[in-house]
């Protein structure tokens, strides 16, 4: 019976622990395509900006989600 509430923490450590990973992977994402997107359109900075921008954005919903995901698994036990 024991096995349940370690279960659950250990999958609520990982969903928590991948919060950094996402974090940095959005705007570094972002950084590239928008300098892809400069060089390809000849947009100047703006394409990186927007990148950057985006990719924040993405990552804070993702950040969110998991959050929320993790504290419904707190809740089910």
């Amino acid at each position: 019976m024991a096995k349940r509430p370690l279960l659950s923490g250990v999958k609520q450590a990982g969903l928590l622990t991948a919060i950094p990973f996402v974090l940095l992977t959005g705007p570094v994402l972002g950084y590239y395509l928008g300098t892809a997107a400069d060089r390809r359109w000849s947009i100047g900075p703006w394409g990186m900006g927007v990148g950057i921008v985006l990719g924040l954005i993405a990552s804070a919903k993702v950040t969110i989600q998991t959050i929320r995901q993790a504290g419904e698994l707190e809740r089910d036990v």
